[in-house]
């Protein structure tokens, strides 16, 4: 794909600079509420085949969310637009109120829907207020009745996908996607489970922890985090007070670790000192938004009685430690789920978040974005043009992406691979020589996703000399990523029902980590400097390359790239026959190109393993105040 001549781009903005400045005077689309079917997008079902009709009882419940076009249909050049560097209306932020009187369509189009929703028996029937999208949860039968369509299973291998055979029926015109109705993949959290910690020796108190990335201290006043869970795996607010107070300060002594000379260890006889808590992190700014009660099909693939969430709050007050966090706990995590609905609940929230941290690997990405996952959704496009980063992560599955069974085939992780998110790949901080080091995130069984999409590159997607791949490169007009990393290997000591804990990371850790970062910046630039999107993470790399930390060693493993390196399980004792084989390595970084798969080695800027590198803070709001 040939990029846009400089001409032809100067122009396109300046229309929509145009447009921007006379948004309630255009011409909307006319209210109607006459029905419409529409085909979703089946790039999912590829390779799969329909099963002999049978009663459906793979996925009893279908998560639907239907999203309407925009009365202004210039909704996603915007949106671009606004997250271009490049662009005149770069930073040209909405409010809430403002995006929704642009495109939102008459409130009696989304009641029709609603109402249609709760006559089938949905429940958690929810309405935007940008009056685009109607969400609702409906069992498998009443989502026959209301769609007037058959659901039937279609199948690969051990794989099994339901999906609605034929289009789906509503009760309004205009539509822009229907989500759920291919239940292909379960979300599920970037995370994975405790690991020996064997990556240099130690789990690191939270002020040593800061150091790594040179933390602002104080960092994040005045920012609002939402930070977005399933609400089948709640955890314990009171597992915040020894995290705060310093219940672990044993543990120093054991790891050698003394934090009182810190800067931010807090005044003298604090006993935050000897743990090493950020001084100023509070869990009364912790707070638990309204909740979406689970349901029976619910689950994120592990019990861990909160610990997704300890983890991700923890990371968020580490890094920015006086920022108010908003726990979002919604019905993320059933079959088919895109978390929608959670985005779009915390951006209509009151007071509205400043970054949302949406922890979640939805599905993979092996082609073209839309041919599986449909257009950008409407929430993406809504906290862009508001001016609300979304930090998600790159998985965790190495060059697979999502792993599912039977599939070998490298890809990316859905949503990271969208151009307005801030995709977060997985390092390892560590020390080295005395000094802190980083390396990927890779132990063999789990890795950082990354590599090159399908998809167009975004026109901001470029770095310092040593990109890693070009524009001469055959593959460099597409989408990569991540787009910066931190650290992914549980390296921060968090508290878990009351005890301490290392171990436990994944890249919805990195996401954490990352979005309390730009919390911190943010909290201390101009409001029209701040990083509102990852296209300004690229040009601050341009101009302040020292703004990062290049990752381009290997780790004590010995890895450098995110190639899986799976070892076979140890027979069980008496066991005797054929040893299977280790499962197959998995390399690879994009459509047909690095079959050596992605690496680190050799790059002086951007790598598709762990992206620009990860943020150090102080350097980077130097840079942009």
């Amino acid at each position: 794909m040939m990029p846009v001549s400089c001409l032809q781009r100067t122009l396109a903005q300046v229309a929509l600079l145009c447009a921007a400045g006379m948004p309630f005077l255009l011409a909307g689309l006319p209210a109607r509420t006459l029905a419409e079917s529409f085909d979703p997008p089946r790039g999912a079902l590829a390779g799969f085949v329909r099963s002999a009709p049978r009663h459906v009882d793979v996925a009893p419940a279908v998560d639907l969310v239907v999203e309407l076009q925009p009365k202004d249909r210039q909704l996603d050049a915007l949106a671009a637009a606004v997250t271009d560097p490049a662009s005149p209306m770069h930073r040209t932020h909405m409010t809430a109120q403002q995006f929704a009187a642009r495109f939102g369509r008459s409130p009696a189009e989304l009641e029709t829907l609603a109402s249609f929703l709760r006559a089938h028996h949905a429940s958690d029937v929810y309405v935007s207020a940008n009056h685009l999208v109607v969400g609702g949860y409906l069992l498998l039968d009443d989502a026959r009745k209301a769609l007037g369509a058959h659901f039937d299973v279609y199948e690969r291998g051990e794989r099994q996908i339901v999906a609605a055979v034929g289009p789906v029926t509503l009760p309004v015109s205009g539509i822009r996607a229907v989500r759920g109705v291919v239940a292909a993949y379960s979300p599920r959290l970037a995370d994975v489970a405790t690991l020996p910690n064997d990556f240099r020796g130690a789990w690191f108190p939270p002020v040593r922890f800061r150091e790594g990335y040179d933390a602002l201290a104080g960092g994040g006043g005045g920012i609002r985090i939402a930070i977005i869970e399933d609400s089948s795996d709640r955890f314990d607010l009171a597992d915040l007070a020894p995290f705060m107070s310093g219940a672990g300060a044993g543990l120093d002594m054991l790891f050698g670790f003394q934090q009182t000379g810190s800067r931010d260890a807090g005044p003298p006889g604090d006993a935050r000192a000897s743990f090493g808590a950020a001084f100023g992190a509070s869990a009364s700014r912790v707070h638990e938004a309204p909740t979406v009660a689970a349901v029976a099909d619910q689950g994120c693939g592990r019990d861990d009685r909160g610990q997704e969430a300890d983890l991700d709050v923890d990371a968020a007050l580490t890094m920015a430690p006086m920022a108010t966090i908003d726990l979002h706990y919604d019905r993320v995590c059933v079959r088919g789920g895109e978390g929608l609905i959670a985005i779009q609940r915390a951006l209509d929230a009151e007071p509205a978040p400043d970054i949302i941290v949406f922890p979640f690997a939805i599905g993979p990405v092996r082609g073209p974005t839309s041919q599986v996952w449909g257009p950008t959704p409407i929430p993406y496009l809504e906290a862009a043009l508001r001016g609300i980063p979304v930090v998600v992560p790159a998985g965790d599955d190495g060059a697979l992406g999502y792993r599912t069974i039977g599939d070998n085939v490298p890809g990316l992780v859905y949503p990271c691979v969208l151009s307005l998110v801030v995709c977060a790949g997985g390092t390892q901080l560590g020390m080295r020589s005395g000094s802190f080091d980083e390396g990927p995130w890779n132990d063999g069984v789990h890795a950082t996703g990354g590599g090159i999409s399908w998809d167009p590159r975004p026109a901001w997607q470029d770095a310092p000399s040593g990109f890693e791949f070009s524009r001469s490169f055959p593959a460099a007009d597409h989408r990569m990523v991540p787009d910066v990393a931190a650290d992914a290997g549980g390296h921060l000591e968090v508290f878990w029902h009351g005890y301490g804990l290392g171990g436990v990371g994944g890249t919805s850790e990195s996401a954490a980590v990352v979005g309390a970062q730009i919390a911190a910046i943010n909290a201390v630039v101009p409001r029209d400097r701040r990083i509102t999107g990852p296209g300004d993470l690229y040009a601050l790399a341009r101009t302040h390359p020292e703004a990062f930390r290049r990752i381009t060693g290997d780790n004590d493993r010995g890895y450098f790239d995110n190639t899986l390196h799976p070892k076979p399980l140890p027979p069980p004792l008496g066991f005797h026959g054929v040893l299977p084989k280790a499962p197959p390595q998995v390399k690879g970084c994009g459509p047909s190109v690095q079959a050596d798969g992605c690496s680190v080695r050799g790059s002086a800027g951007y790598n598709a393993v762990t992206g620009l590198g990860s943020l150090k803070e102080k350097e980077a709001s130097d840079a942009l105040r």
